[in-house]
């Protein structure tokens, strides 16, 4: 299926960007809209551009032409609603939605004109939506729904390249004091401060997560026992150099505000909860010592 002509006219008015091309790939076309989303004035490409060179690549525009000639429920010559990517002038990729059509005249064909729309801002929201979804909103660390799926595919990953995982359970200490101490909203900010000391710490292929309540994780691909341990001196030693000054006073007052930590590293086959278990047990046996690191118990 093919449209009988191009109207310019509607094509300058349009809304979206709109690219006509003849059966070079020649640019015919190039509308305001066009202009706008990728830098290039419509006399920079009309009549003097391969089309292919506004793709993000030699396969992208390959791709193209595949679709644009095959037949799909009967119709050929059509796209609709193909996702890609173009190249600005400046070299930014953008993200689009293409839908396009072979152009014909007295039953000739003569081109093709497409209609994009950029994704962007949709894309960005979409990913946007997607943190929210897997963030606590109190910490800004993953929530617990997000470590399980997390650790699930790291234990698989750890498995099948027999490459080292580690996992670090943190508990505050004397929580409870702090509420009813100082309130809720104070207990919030100790908590918001236990996030900001694990995002301090945490290397670019790390996971940080609030497990619930005052428990937080911590995840560690490529990561043996041994360099969690290093970590987890790190996280406290930040901790307490920068603990608030309502912190430090509930601590000098006779409950001292501080992090049990438990580590493990993964076993061969272990389940994914026999490793949790673990790591709390360790975390658990760490709250009996004042101010210690936990050694795992196996």
């Amino acid at each position: 299926m093919a449209i009988n002509l191009i109207n310019n006219e509607l094509a300058l008015i349009c809304p979206d960007p709109v690219i006509g091309i003849n059966r070079d790939g020649i640019i015919t076309l190039f509308n305001p809209a066009a202009e706008h989303l990728l830098g290039y004035s419509r006399e920079e490409v009309v009549g003097q551009m391969q089309v292919a060179k506004l793709y993000s690549s030699r396969e992208c525009a390959r791709e193209i032409k595949r679709l644009m000639y095959q037949t799909n429920n009967g119709i050929q010559g059509q796209i609709i609603g193909h996702k890609t990517q173009l190249q600005s002038k400046s070299g930014t990729l953008i993200p689009i939605q293409l839908s396009a059509s072979l152009v014909e005249k007295q039953g000739r064909e003569v081109g093709s004109i497409g209609f994009f729309r950029d994704l962007t801002e949709r894309l960005a929201l979409e990913r946007s939506l997607k943190l929210l979804s897997v963030t606590d909103s109190l910490t800004g660390l993953y929530n617990q729904r997000h470590f399980h799926t997390v650790l699930n595919q790291e234990i698989a990953r750890s498995r099948r390249y027999n490459h080292p995982l580690s996992l670090i359970c943190i508990d505050l200490d004397n929580f409870k004091s702090v509420n009813d101490t100082l309130g809720h909203v104070e207990g919030d900010l100790a908590l918001r401060y236990v996030g900001e000391a694990i995002s301090a710490i945490l290397r670019n292929s790390d996971y940080g997560f609030r497990y619930g309540g005052d428990e937080f994780m911590v995840l560690l691909p490529e990561t043996p026992r041994q360099k969690a341990d290093s970590l987890t001196l790190r996280l406290i030693d930040y901790f307490g150099r920068h603990m608030p000054s309502n912190l430090v006073e509930v601590t000098q007052n006779g409950n001292p505000v501080a992090l049990s930590i438990g580590i493990a590293e993964y076993k061969d086959d272990e389940p994914a909860g026999v490793f949790i278990k673990r790591t709390d047990l360790a975390m658990y046996q760490a709250k009996k010592k004042t101010g210690s690191l936990a050694v795992l118990a196996e």
